[in-house]
């Protein structure tokens, strides 16, 4: 069983609060509409979806009024102005990854190697991948775009694929641009693309890796399991580990290097610049996934299709 996998788990079979978690974000109430969420409170947003309702793997925020959500089954979601709708995506495969380059241009990744982009006004699969999984996507433009997952990292430049072979389990990539390209995952530390491959040890005493989230080319995040080292920051040219009480994030987001947001099990932190701050503001059974923050609004998704929405 994946690592990741058997953290759910644990974390579903001991779903109780936790004496260690600190600085809650603060309680939460359900609606639908953004309009009527107070600024600084959670809120769990209920899209119109499938029954059962399917487990939400990725976020990824547009803007403030255009984000998507994907999961089990080809599940895709839309929010625009506030309200979530279903869209039709062609598949029934896991959808594990979402990025955009703008509204119109969409991709989606899951498992079987699927690999669907949206144009604006439809789905499409997007075939030559050879991935048997693809868990992450990203890009620094429509040219210049980035899936990981199984042992490949698959790069689109604009006309065609092409393939890079790693060991291990990839779960995670980020970069901020054609030559800056970081991809981590389980029993392969992270990998980082300059022009050509190399091979990075954070040093947190563990090959895997949940996510990675670059900011620049010497300011980078990772996250793993081991306690006291659960997230690993690379600040210049070194390396430091930055404890979070126990979290383990699945995924991370951020505005700014000193506002960055994680979320995984049923945590939710935030980095100020000095010291995680985490909470539980989604109840504490809650399994989340994924994370997407744009300016005055976090996202975080995760298992029974749930959605947690923060106004800043």
């Amino acid at each position: 069983m994946s690592v990741r996998y058997l953290l759910l788990a644990l974390a579903v079979g001991c779903a109780t609060s936790d004496p260690e978690v600190t600085g809650e974000v603060g309680d939460y109430e359900v609606t639908t509409q953004v309009a009527t969420c107070p600024v600084g409170q959670w809120c769990i947003e209920v899209p119109v979806t499938a029954d059962p309702v399917p487990r939400l793997h990725a976020v990824w925020a547009v803007s403030a009024s255009d984000v998507f959500a994907v999961g089990d089954s080809g599940t895709i979601l839309r929010r625009v102005n506030g309200s979530w709708s279903p869209m039709t995506s062609g598949t029934t495969s896991d959808l594990r990854g979402v990025w955009a380059a703008s509204s119109s241009d969409v991709w989606a990744v899951g498992l079987g190697g699927t690999v669907l982009r949206f144009n604006g006004t439809a789905w499409s699969t997007i075939a030559g991948v050879t991935a048997s999984d693809v868990d992450a996507v990203w890009g620094s433009s429509a040219t210049d775009v980035w899936l990981a997952g199984s042992g490949t990292v698959t790069h689109w430049n604009g006309t065609s694929f092409s393939s890079t072979g790693f060991g291990g389990i990839l779960l995670s990539i980020s970069g901020t641009g054609p030559r800056d390209v970081w991809v981590t995952g389980e029993n392969t530390y992270l990998h980082h693309f300059t022009g050509s491959w190399t091979t990075v040890n954070p040093g947190a005493g563990t090959s895997t890796f949940f996510a990675v989230l670059a900011l620049s080319p010497t300011d980078v995040w990772a996250t793993d399991f081991m306690p006291n080292k659960e997230t690993m920051h690379l600040s210049g040219n070194k390396w430091s580990a930055q404890k979070t009480s126990g979290a383990i994030f699945n995924g991370l987001s951020a505005l700014a290097p000193s506002d960055i947001w994680g979320a995984g099990a049923s945590r939710v932190g935030h980095w100020n610049g000095s010291a995680w701050t985490i909470g539980q503001p989604v109840g504490t059974t809650a399994y989340l996934w994924s994370v997407a923050a744009t300016a005055g609004h976090v996202w975080v998704v995760g298992d029974n299709g749930l959605i947690g929405h923060l106004a800043l």
